[in-house]
């Protein structure tokens, strides 16, 4: 019998590709990348064969790629990182005749409006899903009248989005009108990037703006199957995530949270799933502690980002990764278990813009006890963009304990013997004429 084939949907800026191709060939499965990066040029890690480029502007025709490489051992389509690929990924399977989610709930975790529309409806039945309250605008509305109904429908302050970005890029707290009329104009010029009005020219000119809700945050990663929500892990993020901007730092399980709010978390992304229609797969989903309870604030139709996968581990020796590609292929893994010992992982944060020069402390980092290892992913000479601007991190930090205050311990000591040296850039503006 032919070994089974599984395609992966990679968007290039994907930390988690390797991780994924292992995954896939533990259990005997063939592997297919379909990505925007071409494999012919990038050198940094062994494409497998058969990787295909595809335009991730142009879902079906990157589905009918998929689909014309397939072949008819393909049990499988899965995306790895970000939303767009995950469209691709359940157009793909649709044409394949595969399990996959319905693309219309698919492109609801990608518009930040939709998802809210959609959970709001859910909550006036009764379900037990909470969200701000919110609404959009057009980013070149007059901010005067913005402001106005700031202060009549969401109040101050609050917390100003792109309808499209991930990963808290293009997030800021607006405290005031004056603040707020500053947001407007720069998330205009952020997604004024061409790239981004192509992904989509209507929603690439409008801006979310919701209620900000007080209160700790958490993340939950969860498996789908035929409808039902199984929790793979709770995150805490001790870190306030109260602005200017909401750069994620830690993440740290088990949680430390009551059982009873715990399992309000898991009841209210439960609820979300159902209102978005998602029915299969792996979920990633952000909350907020509001005082009436959990609050949710995304919900993706994907694991978690980054190399924070690495984080989890379970009883039976399996990673997040393979534990998703066995379900694709349809295996039975709900007696799968998460490891009890607690884990985290520390997003290094970029404290300026410039270009990185050199970091320094890492071999004293990873001898901190309790870290796994530290990993700069940000390579000297690259530019570095913190957020709200920013899409990347200077790196990620893995540490492994006893208790989750043992593990946030260590993430912190860690950091503090990193140091990096970023030069400053000169403004277009300022920057002399070339000879």
């Amino acid at each position: 019998m032919d070994a089974p084939r599984i395609v992966l949907v990679i968007h290039t800026t994907s930390y988690g590709v390797p991780p994924f191709v292992e995954a896939c060939r533990k259990v005997g499965a063939e592997v297919i990348v379909a990505s925007d990066r071409c494999h012919v040029l990038d050198s940094r890690w062994v494409w497998p064969p058969d990787s295909v480029v595809i335009d991730f502007f142009d879902v079906e025709g990157s589905a009918g790629v998929i689909a014309g490489v397939a072949g008819t051992t393909t049990r499988a389509v899965l995306s790895v990182g970000g939303e767009t690929a995950a469209l691709v990924a359940t157009a793909a399977a649709r044409r394949l005749g595969l399990p996959s989610n319905d693309p219309a709930a698919v492109a609801a975790t990608g518009n930040k409006l939709r998802m809210r529309t959609l959970c709001a409806a859910a909550a006036a039945t009764g379900q037990p899903v909470r969200i701000p309250a919110f609404f959009a605008v057009a980013l070149d509305a007059d901010p005067a009248v913005v402001a106005g109904r700031v202060a009549a429908e969401l109040g101050w302050p609050c917390v100003i989005k792109p309808l499209l970005l991930s990963a808290s890029r293009g997030v800021m707290r607006v405290d005031d009108a004056a603040g707020l009329r500053a947001a407007m104009a720069r998330l205009g010029r952020l997604l004024s990037v061409p790239a981004l009005r192509e992904m989509d020219p209507v929603l690439s000119r409008q801006a979310l703006l919701e209620a900000f809700i007080p209160g700790r945050e958490v993340a939950l990663e969860a498996l789908l199957a035929d409808g039902e929500l199984r929790r793979l892990a709770l995150f805490d993020k001790p870190d306030p995530l109260d602005g200017p901007f909401f750069e994620e730092t830690l993440y740290v399980t088990p949680s430390r949270l009551r059982e009873a709010d715990q399992r309000a978390v898991m009841d209210a992304v439960a609820a979300a799933t159902r209102a978005l229609g998602l029915s299969t797969g792996p979920v990633h989903a952000e909350l907020r502690l509001g005082r009436q309870g959990p609050v949710v604030i995304e919900v993706a139709a994907r694991p978690i980002g980054g190399l924070c996968a690495r984080t989890l581990r379970f009883d039976t020796g399996l990673s997040l990764e393979e534990l998703i590609v066995r379900q694709a292929l349809g295996q039975d893994v709900r007696h799968v278990l998460r490891e009890q010992p607690a884990s985290g992982v520390m997003m290094i944060p970029i404290p300026a813009a410039g270009i990185l020069k050199d970091a320094t402390g890492v071999d004293e980092a990873r001898q901190v006890s309790g870290i796994e290892d530290v990993v700069i992913s940000i390579k000297p000479g690259e530019r570095v963009v913190p957020l709200p601007e920013g899409d990347r991190y200077l790196g990620f930090i893995f540490a492994r304990a006893a208790t989750p205050a043992e593990v946030e311990a260590a993430l912190r000591a860690a950091h503090a013997r990193l140091h990096f040296a970023i030069l400053p850039t000169l403004p277009m503006g300022d920057r002399a004429p070339p000879h």
